[in-house]
């Protein structure tokens, strides 16, 4: 094991990117804060050795987020494969609160991050099998204490396996979501924004996201990845057809707000959100083939990697594809920026270091690190490291120089890591339990 701190400094694009009240810095959402870029600027250690660790919450699909208690302290979120919401505190992993969100009418599994909304409260997704294999989602949202304060069924017997995001914009709290829907055609995805009124949820708008009606197989494709997602934890190995779908990401624009959102069927594109309704920026078609979620860099350009291999920068206001790298495997995990300018990719069994803006490779050190894998994870970045949970715990320097191991963690391939306000790293074990290590 090697171990030492490496440094990088701060250019300040986070005030940039976000500009208003949209977000307050942290890892709030899925991979970080409303973009989605994976990055939060605090000094770090390597994850050598836990502070704490819980025992099996029984975490399959779901990625821990990053909140604060009334009194201040911070605290983790997570939701579970029996659609639990778990709050644990921050210092000693203790359990603070459980929410039970399932419902009554079949098996019911939370499968994606939680969402800390600006009030302290969570927005998080329930998804539940019926008799019959349909699928149907619940937005619910939960406050800072775990009590319920609504329930809002997905429109159009509508369901979503992506993380949601919550924010205030335009003097209102909502929520984003990318679902599928049923229409007279079959399955269509769609873009959703919900009003959270205090005690009821309200929808503001849904926008299909394109013209590609879905069958049977997406339904079926569908019904599968659900279930791979919401099995307890323990996984030794990840199915090679597990494909989590995409969550969307967010950024203000002036006025109005950005949208970055890929669906599982054919779309992929920006939508603008202008506090009265959704209007599209740009989209283009895919063939159907898995994406990653799209990450908002600093430079407005948005990236995603895709099952073939490709990794994609797109300028998010005019939809010009601007570079392309090839992993050369599948890339489903998010793209996570570091402050200097460096995009890193995870591809099955790699971690790649690549220039943000061009795709070209590095400037330092080997752009290709073998990862102890395969893993779905999203990597995340502070200001001196990049964490990566697979079959090890695995820190590296921004250079790739520098690395440590923690062999005796093992990550259950779909959980990505969440970091604190002091560098402290939170993840998801193969036994569903989370691990904490300490900040620098």
């Amino acid at each position: 094991m090697r171990l030492r701190h490496s440094r990088c400094l701060f250019i300040g694009f986070l005030s940039t990117l976000l500009g208003c009240s949209a977000a307050a810095p942290g890892w709030r959402h899925a991979h970080g804060d409303l973009p989605g870029n994976g990055f939060r600027d605090v000094r770090s250690g390597y994850a050598v050795s836990p502070a704490w660790k819980t025992p099996p919450l029984s975490v399959a699909g779901s990625s821990p987020v990053v909140g604060r208690l009334p009194d201040g302290r911070e605290a983790v979120y997570v939701g579970t494969a029996d659609a639990r919401l778990v709050a644990l505190d921050g210092a000693d992993g203790s359990v603070l609160w459980q929410a039970d969100l399932r419902s009554g009418a079949g098996r019911s599994s939370i499968v994606s991050a939680p969402s800390v909304a600006s009030d302290g409260g969570f927005a998080v997704i329930v998804t539940t099998e019926h008799p019959g294999g349909g699928l149907r989602s619940t937005l619910h949202k939960v406050d800072r204490s775990g009590g319920r304060r609504w329930a809002f069924p997905l429109p159009e017997a509508g369901f979503s396996l992506s993380a949601p995001r919550a924010l205030a914009f335009a003097s209102e709290e909502i929520v984003l979501v990318v679902g599928a829907v049923e229409r007279a055609q079959g399955l269509r995805s769609a873009l959703m924004v919900v009003r959270d009124a205090g005690d009821e949820a309200i929808l503001l708008d849904l926008r299909e996201m394109g013209e590609c009606p879905a069958g049977g197989a997406a339904a079926e494709r569908a019904r599968r990845t659900w279930r791979l997602l919401s099995e307890p934890s323990g996984r030794a190995v990840i199915p090679a057809d597990l494909r989590p779908e995409p969550s969307p990401s967010a950024v203000a624009n002036g006025p109005t707000l950005l949208v970055a959102a890929i669906d599982a069927f054919c779309r992929a594109g920006v939508w603008e959100w202008d506090g009265r309704r959704l209007s599209t920026v740009w989209k283009l078609t895919h063939g159907g083939e898995p994406h990653s979620s799209p990450a908002i860099l600093a430079s407005r350009l948005v990236a995603f990697g895709r099952s073939d291999g490709r990794v994609f920068g797109y300028d998010a206001q005019t939809g010009v594809k601007m570079w392309e790298y090839d992993a050369g495997e599948p890339v489903m995990s998010t793209p996570a920026a570091s402050a200097g300018g460096v995009l890193y990719v995870v591809s099955l069994q790699h971690l790649h270091a690549v220039e943000a803006a061009t795709g070209a490779t590095g400037p330092a050190g080997p752009q290709r690190l073998r990862i102890l894998g395969p893993t779905l994870a999203s990597p995340a970045v502070t200001a001196d490291c990049v964490y990566l949970p697979a079959r090890e715990m695995l820190t590296v320097s921004h250079t790739f120089k520098v690395r440590s191991h923690n062999s005796d963690f093992s990550g259950n391939g779909l959980s990505s890591p969440a970091v604190g306000a002091s560098g402290s790293v939170y993840v998801v074990a193969a036994d569903g339990a989370v691990w904490k290590y300490k900040g620098h």
